[in-house]
């Protein structure tokens, strides 16, 4: 606790001004100099800021020339002096020079000073573009980067060697266009060449014209101007080989169905119109005529089917051996020689060799007549000539074959459909015959004797001459009756078979036995003024 003083104790306060009156002595004495160190700073930052001022506004070059006080020895007044201007262009335009720091600034300087003080510096920087510019060509390394070069530096440090390489490059470009041109020549030359050796050889593959001919010329000329065309020529000669390989494969076997199968498989083969046409000889249409030869007789094919042969049981006039009737199915169609074999049909097997001449015409004539004084035997003969120069099946009518043709779908006994009616179809025995059994019906043109085939009406199946004129053989051997005979068409070989039966009456024969189903017998060996013959053919499948 401090000792209280009395207000009005003087002696205390003037103690304590005067310690008071120290104090203030001593502060003032020893506080810091802040405003002189304020106003040092201040006139410091004036002098740096001038400084930098300047500095900025003069450009001091890389070497400034240095300007000695030289004790010189006074001159007279009279003595010329060098302008200290001329000193001062010199650097004032190599300062400009450094300012714009180009190569037309360093050019311009050089054209102004060719001799300055500045001039070794100045055409070391110009050295220096030359340089650059050099290397930008050497990067280029083209005719056209040299001559670029060239163009701006004409008189360069590198001019020679840029007007070496434009020149080197220029005959390089002149020798490969010349090695190009030669090589070009050359190509043509062998491309006319090959031409040429391409053209023979197609001419002589189109001269042989055979596949090996062509297959030879593509090995030769694989990408030939005519390759396609080989190759389509080759396809075409396959397919001929082909299609004339099955056309004589057709001809080998010689059936309808073996020429039906070339037409199946080449429809547009060379040989069509001649399948046809065999096709046509071998399965013709029903009614159809046909020569297998010149010398042939002319057929008729009859259609395949089935009919009631031999006597019905109403026919009184019927003998024993014409019946019983019975239905006979014909599967196959078979041809008939339309008219009975002439003896110019006979004659053509005897100029061939193979039948013997037969002089007996009975002084009717010869010509279209049938042939007569013809035996059995004597017929075999002429159809196994027949069917060894056609190459087809001939034969001997059977007699069911002999009465369906004379027949042709006819239900009644005679043909035509009464004795009247037989007078246009039939040359037998009529009333100027004076026979008893002849025909009062009919008078006969021809009484005594054949009449030329032909001269009389065909039947509906174009059939002529099968009833009368000549009685006809056929294969079936002498039976008592048709009780067992065949129902398929074929001949009947039971029986006596040296006899022979024939059929349909003749120039000598009345009405009874030119029936259609009247039978005759006679020996195979038998020869007659009466008696002939017609053929028949197999009609292939």
């Amino acid at each position: 606790m401090s000792e209280w003083t009395p207000p009005n104790d003087k002696s205390g306060n003037e103690h304590n001004n005067a310690d008071k009156a120290k104090d203030e002595f001593t502060l003032g004495k020893e506080r810091p100099p802040i405003i002189r160190w304020i106003i040092s700073f201040i006139a410091l930052a004036l002098i740096l800021g001038s400084a930098i001022w300047l500095i900025s506004k003069v450009v001091i070059p890389k070497k400034v020339p240095s300007i000695e006080k030289t004790s010189k020895p006074e001159q007279k007044p009279s003595q010329k002096q060098e302008p200290v201007q001329q000193k001062s262009s010199d650097d004032e335009a190599w300062v400009r020079a450094l300012e714009k720091d180009t190569l037309s600034g360093y050019r311009e300087y050089l054209q102004a000073f060719p001799k300055g003080k500045h001039a070794k510096d100045a055409k070391e920087r110009i050295n220096a573009y030359d340089n650059k510019a050099w290397s930008r060509a050497e990067r280029r390394n083209t005719i056209a980067g040299y001559e670029d070069y060239l163009k701006d530096w004409e008189n360069g440090l590198h001019a020679d060697k840029a007007k070496e390489r434009i020149a080197e490059m220029k005959a390089a470009i002149e020798a490969a266009e010349k090695d190009a041109a030669e090589k070009a020549e050359k190509a043509r030359l062998e491309a006319a060449k090959r031409a040429a050796r391409e053209a023979k050889d197609w001419q002589m593959a189109a001269k042989a014209n055979t596949i090996a001919a062509y297959e030879q010329y593509i090995k030769s000329h694989p990408t030939g101007k005519h390759e396609s065309e080989a190759r389509a020529r080759i396809a075409s000669l396959q397919a001929s080989a082909s299609d004339e390989a099955a056309w004589q494969a057709a001809k080998r076997a010689n059936t309808a169905s073996s020429y039906q199968q070339y037409l199946t498989s080449y429809k547009n083969g060379a040989h069509i119109a001649e399948a046809i046409a065999a096709i046509d000889k071998l399965r013709p249409q029903p009614g159809k005529t046909f020569k297998d030869c010149n010398d042939c007789p002319t057929m008729v094919s009859l259609p395949a089917g089935t009919s009631n042969l031999g006597a019905a049981n109403s026919d009184n006039e019927a003998r024993p051996n014409e019946k019983p009737a019975r239905p006979v199915t014909f599967t196959d169609m078979f041809a008939i020689s339309v008219n009975e074999i002439s003896f110019d049909d006979w004659q053509a097997c005897v100029s061939a060799g193979a039948c013997q001449n037969v002089s007996a015409d009975n002084g009717w004539g010869r010509g279209r007549r049938p042939v007569i004084n013809v035996s059995w035997d004597d017929a075999q003969t002429y159809v196994s000539w027949l069917s060894n120069k056609t190459g087809q099946a001939y034969a001997l009518p059977s007699e069911a074959q002999w009465e369906y043709a004379a027949r042709a779908g006819e239900k009644s006994a005679y043909i035509g459909g009464s004795k009247q009616a037989m007078c246009a179809f039939a040359n037998g025995a009529a009333k100027e015959s004076g026979l008893k059994w002849a025909n009062t019906e009919c008078s006969d043109l021809a009484s005594d004797r054949t009449m030329p085939t032909g001269s009389l009406s065909a039947n509906s199946f174009g059939v002529r001459d099968i009833i009368g004129n000549v009685s006809e053989w056929t294969l079936d051997c002498n039976t008592l009756n048709l009780r067992d005979a065949p129902s398929d068409g074929s001949a009947d070989n039971r029986g006596s078979c040296n006899q022979r039966v024939t059929r349909g009456g003749s120039w000598f024969s009345g009405p009874k036995d030119m029936r259609f189903t009247a039978r005759l017998m006679q020996r195979r060996g038998d020869r007659n003024d009466f008696t002939g013959f017609r053929v028949v053919r197999k009609i292939r499948k």
